[in-house]
Formats: C-alpha cells, structure tokens, sequence
C-alpha cells in the first residue's frame, strides 16, 4: 500500500481562531500604539528574549540545526574555530548578525507601521526561520501573509499557537505578539553563568572532539579566571601564555 502523505490545512478559519479576550495585556501602549517601520528598531526584551532561548557556548558544539556552532549560535567558520568565543565576542558576533537580518526583514514586510510587540514578534519569527510569512513546519505551515497584510493579528495569534514547530518558542511569539508578555527574560550575566555552568557540566566527557576541550579550558580559565580541575601543570602553563597573548 501506497505511503499517503497528509498535509493539514495552511490558513486559518474563523472556527480556528483562538480566544484572546481572557488573557491579560500586559502593556496596552506596546501592544496598540502603531509606530513607522522607520522608526521601529527591536526592543531590548525581544533581545533578550531571542539571546536568552539560544544560550551561549564559549566552544563548539553540535547545535539544533545540525550544525557545529559555537557562541551564541554562530555557524563555526575559521574566524571562530581557534581558542573559542568569550561571552563578549560572540555577543559582538551575535548582535551584528540581527541586525543585518533587521534591516532585511524591514526591507521585505510592506507594513508601514506597526506596533512594538507586533515588530518584535514577526522579527523573533524572521531571525529564527528566516522568513515572516508562514509559520510552522512542512508538515504543517501556516501561510500568514494576507493576514499580516490585512492586520489580522488573531489569526497570526492562532497560527503561532498552532504551529507544532519549535511549539515552546511560537506560543512565546504569540505572547509577545498580543499582550506584551516576554516572559521570564534573562540577562547576560545570567546567560554567561548558565554557559560557564554548562562548560562545567559538559567537560571533559560530552565535548565533540580535544579541540572543543581545548576551547572549554581556556574559555573558563578566561571567564572565572579558574583553571577546570584535574588539567596538568603544562596545560595551565599554556593557558596562561595563550590568555597574555
């Protein structure tokens, strides 16, 4: 028998449309206040909010794309692949990297304005699928175009609850999106911490390869200015010499 291939409906009916009237809006100015495209620029708690969901790793690993990143999710290239990436380098890397996609996404949504939350939300999406305009999965994705064109922002509501794709983060989205709740946002102190920690609980057994362990020590020794434990004199010596450099 024949494999059918069952593929979900890709817009949104009005018998889909999800309640929004009780949950709280958190900040009616963010939410309703229409601003120009030109002026808008992304909110520091979209940052945060978009940094704090990828994490920082000062050494490479595998991450969710498949990929070997490192930092805060950059792809591995030969400007990254030497000692690792300290918190503030990547943050650099990571910071300049959105906004280029920024000033895409800008040039690609014909809105002429929006508001804040509304920004952020379709900029969260764009940044992390590289596009606005559909929402989801091959398996199931929805087309919000005319829905954005039209300003019907229950319906992209609806499609970021929907979506089974990265669910967590679309129903975040659709929170941001509606009632200006970014959630529990992190800084970067915390984000540096959960990293160190995370250097801590990976190493030396669950790094990729000796070069990422490699990174993992000297990394720590510059964030905490601590060696990891067990490492021999002659690897302190060279971690010194490489952190004067």
């Amino acid at each position: 028998m024949a494999n059918i291939e069952v593929r979900l409906p890709n817009t949104i009916s009005t018998t889909d449309l999800i309640e929004t009237d009780l949950f709280t809006v958190l900040d009616d100015g963010l939410v309703n206040t229409l601003v120009p495209l030109k002026d808008l620029e992304a909110s520091e708690s979209i940052l945060q909010f978009m940094y704090g969901n990828v994490g920082w790793r000062g050494y490479k690993y595998i991450g969710k794309s498949g990929f070997t990143v490192i930092g805060y999710n950059q792809v591995l290239n030969d400007e990254f692949n030497k000692k690792g990436l300290l918190e503030t380098e990547a943050y650099s890397y990571w910071i300049a990297e959105i906004k280029r996609k920024e000033r895409a996404f800008k040039k690609n949504i014909s809105l002429d304005s929006l508001s804040q939350t509304q920004y952020d939300a379709l900029l969260s999406l764009y940044c992390r699928t590289g596009d606005f305009g559909f929402i989801g999965s091959e398996f199931r994705k929805f087309d919000v175009r005319e829905y954005i064109e039209n300003r019907q922002w229950k319906y992209v509501f609806t499609a970021f609850i929907l979506s089974g794709h990265f669910r967590k983060q679309c129903q975040r989205e659709a929170r941001i999106l509606m009632f200006a709740d970014y959630g529990a946002l992190k800084t970067r102190a915390i984000t540096k911490e959960e990293g160190i920690q995370a250097i801590r609980a990976d190493y030396p057994d669950r790094m990729m390869d000796q070069h990422a362990k490699e990174q993992a020590e000297y990394i720590y020794y510059k964030e905490t200015n601590r060696f990891l434990p067990n490492l021999p004199q002659s690897r302190k010596r060279t971690i010194v010499e490489q952190a004067a450099e």
